[in-house]
Order: C-alpha cells, then structure tokens, then sequence
C-alpha cells in the first residue's frame, strides 16, 4: 500500500516383499531412471531453478482499490501475468455507522467469486478509511467497537462461504488503513482490540490464519510463540509488516529500544514457522534517520529469516525491488517465497490387484523459506497407458504443511485401488490440490512441484491433469 505504517500391494507375499524393501532408504541420487527392484519400483527427480507460480505464496498485485470494484477482466490478466495472491482492500468508510446493506455484502461476494474464476486468492483487509499522502492518516476515521463487531458478524457467513479463495486475512477495521494504529475510537486498546480479534478468529473459518500488524500485540495476547496447530488463538494469528526493511524498527513495527527490539523480532522469526508472514516494503522517510536493508544480502537473510510468504509487488518498488533486480537476486526472491516443493524419491509397489491395497514412500524437499499454511490434498493419479482413463486416489494420511521449509519430508502411505479398476498398466503421476473441495478439482489450485521435465525417463508436468508424470509404471491386475 503506498503509505507509510507506525509501528495405495495386492497378494499377501507381495505386500511382505515390499515392505522389507521400503525399509531402506529412499535413492537421493537424481536422474537415475525409474527402476524395478523385485515388486518394487523406485525413481528420483531432478529439481529446477525455474520459477513456478503456485497457490496462496508470492508476489501479489492488488485487487483495484476496492475489491468490489476490481473486474474479471483485471483478474484474468494478473492471473495471466504469473500473480496467485491479490491484496483486496475492502472499503466500508460510507458504513461506519450502520449496518452494512446488502449491495455491499453483493459487492464483497461478487469480488470473491472473481477471484475463483480467475484462479487465484485474496488476502483481504475491510479498512474505514484509506488516508492519502503521508500525513493524513492522523485524521483518519474508523467506526465504534460495537459497529465493528457487528460488521464482523455480517460477514462471518461470506467469510465461511468464500474460505476456499481466501489465502490469508488481515485482521483490518482498526485505524488508519486498517493497519490498528491512530484509531479514532480508541480501538487499539487492549481489551477493544482482544474483543475485535476474537470475532474475527470466530468468523473466520479455522483452517485459515488472521494476520496482525504489530508484534507487541501478538506478544501480548501469547508471550511465548505457539506450537504449529497447538489449538490455541495464537497459533492462528501471523504477522505482516507493511514496513518490511524499511529501517531499524521498520518504520514503528518494532520498538525503539533495541533490546525490546531484538526480542520481538526473535518472536516473529518464531511465529513464522506456525503462521504466514507477508506484508511489504515501504518508503522509509517517516523514521528518523532511517538505515533501510535494501541490499540482495538483506532480503535473502532475513527473507528466509522470518519466512516470507507473500510480498506486495508494486510498493515500494523504487528502493528494494529494483536493487534486488539490479544487484541478481530478485529471481531467487522470487522462487523462494512461501513454499517451494521439489519431489525428490518416490518407491511404489510394481503390481497391485483391483480391490486391493498397495504402498508407496514419497520424498519431497521444501527449499522455499516457508511451509505451506493452508490444507492441501495429495493424490496418486493412474492413467491407462491403452485407454488414457484417469484414477485419482487421495493420500490421506500425508499432510503438506508437515513439509517444513530447508528439509526433506519423507511419508509413507497406502493407497487403495477401487474395485473394478480395468486391468493393464498405468502410467503414475503425482497430484497436489487444493484442500476444499469447491477447488479441488480446478488444476489451477494444484501445486506444481519445482521439477525438471525429462521427456527421455517420462517426467514433466501434465498442465491439464494438474498433477506431476512421475516415469514410473503400476500393473493392475
């Protein structure tokens, strides 16, 4: 924003068979074709330094200056131009003191189901005022606590119908730009700004994360950081800092005591391994004399540092952006944001009768500087070498989000062959989509695994099965 921010084997011996083999280690060594070891077949992949647009991570654009007002003709393009996340700002400022009517909850509505037939998803903000300048803020008006509360509840059902196109939401309403500072209604106190969090937390669906502008608050709320998915408040609740390396305390985000300061960016780094970290950079000139990291050495330190997931792609360009283009590092910036999922090993039984139940163990590397936060589905897809016919079998057991960022996920899995299935051979492939249903099936929403294609050993990416060709084959019988 461009203002400133204050602070699935078949037959008994052969199930037995694979299953002594799986107790080695899975080969690490790329480019070694897909082999068959007794009933077992094993192959490795070669990652790529390609850079792959993929759900819910990345530079974002924006949503218009209203989500209401952002057209699909605006989406189509940002979708066209490699974008997946859009910031969307929410305006209520006419509606600050009263309910909100039905042409604006329409409007909010229309605006997500654009983003679902663009393929993409929003972080939205619902803010009362959008200062200009530099300086207006201070003016700024937001609505009473019971207002906002309401409001929230108004859109507790939005919220819950259009989860699956929502990546991450920033708790907004408070203050100048939403961002819970200079509120005129003294909404940033604690008991006001714990009651606001809370409605928020009870409206959005629990499988998506909020996301707070200061850290003081958050420490606050959870002196120490929250365990990954450990049930409390706290482990739904992510930062985004709008100041993002703009100075010493990115322009108010941290204190301006430097021990107080070290301690609460420690938290952040430590937070960010439970919930995402985005937000963006911005111009510096509010702080005073400020020391902005601007240097390919900064954003690749502290980027992996706090686990930056998303990043605003157009502010504040002038100082970071185009020093990390011109000093060679915006390219692994790019790829390294959010997760990154490379497929290193996959071993699978040779031969699996319909009806019955085989096993697979899977290697995936997360070489992006965060995990992936929100749920995500993993399938075995067989396709008949005779027929081209397509089985998708989901791997339950197997979460991504377990797969954390600088480390190898190693999981085992069954998979369960329907019965009737034709018999033949099926060529293997490699799914991951996106957890809720309503998108599941949209290969848009699939992850494409940071892999290079090797058309001689049958690997590459099937764009329209949304899902990775592995090389490997099953015999169904």
């Amino acid at each position: 924003m461009m203002r400133r921010s204050l602070r699935p084997l078949g037959a008994c011996a052969l199930l037995a068979a694979f299953s002594a083999q799986a107790q080695a280690p899975l080969p690490q060594r790329a480019g070694t074709p897909a082999r068959i070891a007794g009933a077992v077949v094993d192959t490795t992949f070669r990652a790529t330094g390609e850079e792959i647009a993929n759900p819910e991570r990345g530079m974002y654009a924006w949503a218009a200056d209203n989500l209401a007002a952002w057209t699909q003709a605006q989406a189509d393009a940002q979708f066209a131009a490699g974008y997946r996340l859009v910031y969307a700002p929410v305006r209520l400022d006419d509606h600050a003191g009263g309910p909100l009517p039905g042409s604006v909850l329409a409007g909010i509505s229309g605006g997500f189901a654009t983003a679902r037939r663009a393929g993409l998803k929003v972080i939205p903000r619902f803010l009362y005022n959008y200062p200009a300048g530099e300086t207006a803020y201070q003016a700024a008006q937001d609505a009473p606590l019971d207002r906002v509360l309401a409001h929230i509840g108004q859109l507790e059902p939005l919220l819950a119908a259009n989860a699956d196109v929502i990546a991450y939401l920033q708790a907004g309403f408070v203050g100048a730009w939403g961002e819970w500072h200079t509120s005129s209604n003294d909404l940033t106190a604690p008991a006001s700004r714990t009651r606001i969090r809370d409605a928020l937390l009870a409206a959005l669906p629990v499988d998506r994360f909020l996301q707070v502008r200061y850290p003081p608050y958050l420490m606050a709320w959870a002196p120490q950081p929250p365990r990954w998915r450990d049930g409390s408040a706290a482990s739904r609740i992510g930062v985004h800092n709008d100041c993002f390396l703009a100075s010493e305390t990115d322009v108010g985000t941290y204190s301006d005591d430097a021990t107080t300061r070290r301690r609460e960016r420690g938290y952040v780094a430590s937070l960010s391994t439970v919930a995402p970290f985005g937000g963006e950079t911005c111009n510096p000139a509010d702080a005073v004399e400020p020391t902005p990291r601007t240097n390919c050495d900064d954003i690749l330190r502290e980027g992996k540092q706090f686990g930056l997931t998303y990043l605003n792609d157009s502010y504040y360009r002038k100082l970071f952006h185009l020093r990390w283009e011109a000093q060679g590092c915006m390219a692994e910036v790019r790829r390294r944001m959010g997760y990154r999922f490379e497929l290193v090993a996959l071993r699978h039984g040779a031969a699996v009768k319909a009806g019955q139940s085989g096993e697979l163990a899977l290697t995936v590397r997360n070489s992006g500087w965060a995990r992936a936060f929100n749920p995500r589905g993993v399938q075995m897809l067989l396709r008949h070498r005779a027929s081209g016919a397509v089985v998708r079998i989901a791997l339950a057991s197997i979460d991504p989000r377990t797969w954390l960022p600088g480390s190898d996920g190693k999981a085992r899995a069954s998979f369960a062959v329907p019965g009737g299935t034709p018999a033949g051979a099926y060529d293997v492939l490699l799914a991951f989509p996106d957890g809720a249903a309503s998108l599941a099936g949209d290969v848009r929403y699939s992850v494409r695994p940071a892999n290079a294609a090797d058309a001689a050993r049958s690997q590459g990416w099937d764009a329209a099965l949304g899902a990775f060709r592995t090389g490997t084959t099953l015999d169904i019988h």
